[in-house]
């Protein structure tokens, strides 16, 4: 009988340290975030892809639709073309795509990106900047996954809008809820509604 009480309190310390794991494991890990290893890895084998290309242009337009409407237009200056691998390299993209039934405009650039039009997935890195209804976005990689409406940002990410100022190594947005998960050295400043000269409303005068 003596025993029973300190069996009981080491199930329940076994049971919370569980219990403490999994939801670190659920809330507070950074799925989110590639090794260097892993992004250095993936970014040579795709230079090594686009230096295998068979075709090259300038100035061009990649128009991608889903049942009968635009869901995003790529302008770049100069473009590559694997056509084994369906991988297309572009210099200077500028991406413009629209999301949810009320077809929310995202608007984002940068100096280097790479198309996969099949899979619906876009790469763009190197100065990566933008807006997403009232938020302006700065990074220096993005990934898009046509597939699950999700964008991935990564590498000094910067997210700021009017009534707040994020800052992370990483960020998630989903495209279709509008929800964001931020990981790695998460830094937020939160200000007062209505600031002026506010960096996301444009100067309409």
């Amino acid at each position: 009988m003596q025993g029973r009480p300190a069996l009981f309190f080491a199930l329940i310390f076994v049971v919370g340290l569980g219990l403490g794991i999994a939801v670190k494991t659920l809330f507070f890990s950074d799925p989110i975030i590639e090794t260097e290893a892993t992004s250095t890895t993936t970014a040579n084998t795709r230079q090594r892809l686009l230096e295998e290309a068979d075709v090259s242009a300038e100035d061009i337009e990649l128009v991608q639709g889903k049942r009968g409407s635009m869901t995003w237009k790529l302008l770049a200056k100069t473009a590559k073309y694997n056509q084994s691998v369906g991988l297309i390299g572009v210099e200077y993209p500028q991406l413009t795509a629209f999301f949810g039934d009320d077809r929310q405009e995202v608007y984002v650039r940068a100096d280097h990106g790479e198309v996969d039009q099949k899979n619906d997935n876009l790469t763009l890195y190197d100065g990566v900047s933008g807006r997403f209804g009232n938020m302006a976005l700065d990074a220096q990689h993005l990934d898009y996954v046509g597939a699950i409406g999700k964008v991935y940002l990564k590498g000094g990410v910067t997210v700021r809008r009017p009534d707040m100022t994020v800052q992370a190594t990483a960020l998630e947005i989903d495209l279709v809820t509008r929800q964001m998960v931020a990981a790695g050295g998460v830094e937020a400043l939160l200000a007062p509604k209505g600031l002026d000269n506010n960096p996301l409303i444009e100067n309409e005068e």
